[in-house]
């Protein structure tokens, strides 16, 4: 099945039907996100056996992974990317639930960590890399610093 990018703002739901995707504002951009915080050309996104690559093409104000701001990382199903101001969770379903965790105690409710500590997830026998969090409600990101309001290339 096709993985997808649920959007989680009011962006369009993206499906990974390619093996890689060009994201940014310019035409010739296989996801064109029309944004003043998006730069022409603003990341790609690659699919490799039973993940993505995202990386960052230079962009003004970044890309980030489970709330981390990454020049490269990888996405597994359950992960936020943030493109700009634009918000989307890795899926695999195509309603966009994440997979069901394949151990019991792997989401428990007790278990919530902040995005920087080291956990991992029994998802489908694949362990997240450290500083990856589980998937969940999107916590709210501190106010950036003034490189953000300034124009993308």
């Amino acid at each position: 099945m096709p993985v997808h990018l649920l959007s989680l703002t009011d962006g369009p739901s993206i499906l990974i039907d390619r093996p890689i995707l060009l994201f940014g504002r310019h035409d010739e951009c296989d996801v064109q996100l029309h944004s003043k915080k998006v730069s022409r050309r603003h990341c790609v996104l690659a699919q490799v056996n039973d993940y993505l690559i995202v990386r960052d093409l230079g962009s003004t104000n970044g890309v980030r992974v489970n709330g981390q701001r990454v020049l490269e990382g990888k996405l597994y199903p359950g992960d936020e990317l943030q493109v700009g101001t634009f918000k989307y969770q890795v899926c695999l379903d195509p309603i966009g639930r994440p997979p069901e965790p394949s151990s019991a105690g792997s989401r428990s409710a007790g278990s919530s960590e902040p995005s920087g500590s080291s956990g991992s997830s029994g998802s489908s026998g694949s362990s997240k890399p450290p500083g990856s969090s589980p998937a969940g409600p999107a916590e709210p990101v501190a106010p950036q610093s003034a490189d953000e309001d300034s124009e993308p290339d």
